[in-house]
């Protein structure tokens, strides 16, 4: 098997982003803005020729993806959609409002912790067990199954394709994406991974290794 480089990607801005709510397994369609920036993204990426393209099950996943290969400049590879890439599901806290949840978080989880998960090394796959934690008699995925779900999902695809040096795009969510990234030992911003950055991630010898982050350099 040679090296296989995994291109991952997370979403355009969607109506629920621009709204500042908790979007996870909501679908919800790509603003004109996140439309723009896939576009944009697609033109960084241009003289990749992708093997194939894999997304989510989720529309604004799908709509990123089309929008970025629509500026390639080889012909249209494979598309293929999976539910394992989908986000981490809030559970009762879907679309609430960020600013909303403070007040709940420092009643149930107290004042500590929340800083303590907000500046750590690892605050994305902290978040996320915050969330689990708050859920109260509703289990939501655990960090390690989160950043699992991304690891057994790549690993799949790198099966498949083990034939040369093949490029796969790969289109997600910004939680799953942070998480995964954190897992590999990567730092990640405080508000995690923005709409339409992108992640080149190398799979070789059964190991994952991260290249570099926003990896094509930003037009200005």
């Amino acid at each position: 098997m040679g090296t296989i480089h995994f291109y991952i990607a997370r979403h355009g801005q969607t109506r629920v982003n621009r709204l500042a709510r908790l979007q996870g397994t909501t679908d919800s369609a790509l603003t004109v803005r996140g439309l723009m920036n896939a576009r944009s993204l697609g033109r960084r990426l241009a003289n990749v020729r992708f093997n194939a393209i894999f997304a989510s099950n989720l529309k604004r996943t799908q709509e990123t993806a089309d929008n970025i290969i629509q500026m390639n400049s080889f012909p249209d590879p494979p598309r293929f959609f999976l539910s394992d890439l989908r986000e981490f599901d809030f559970g009762k806290y879907e679309e609430v409002r960020k600013r909303s949840l403070l007040p709940n978080a420092l009643w149930t989880l107290g004042p500590i912790q929340i800083l303590r998960t907000a500046f750590g090394h690892k605050h994305a796959n902290g978040l996320v067990d915050l969330f689990d934690r708050m859920a109260n008699d509703v289990r939501l995925e655990s960090s390690e199954e989160l950043s699992q779900r991304m690891r057994q999902t790549l690993e799949a695809i790198a099966r498949v394709y083990q034939e040369g040096e093949p490029n796969i795009l790969i289109v997600t969510h910004g939680l799953i994406l942070s998480s995964f990234i954190e897992s590999l030992g990567g730092n990640v911003p405080l508000l995690l991974v923005k709409n339409t950055d992108i992640v080149r991630i190398d799979y070789d010898q059964e190991k994952f290794m991260i290249v570099n982050s926003n990896s094509l350099e930003k037009k200005r």
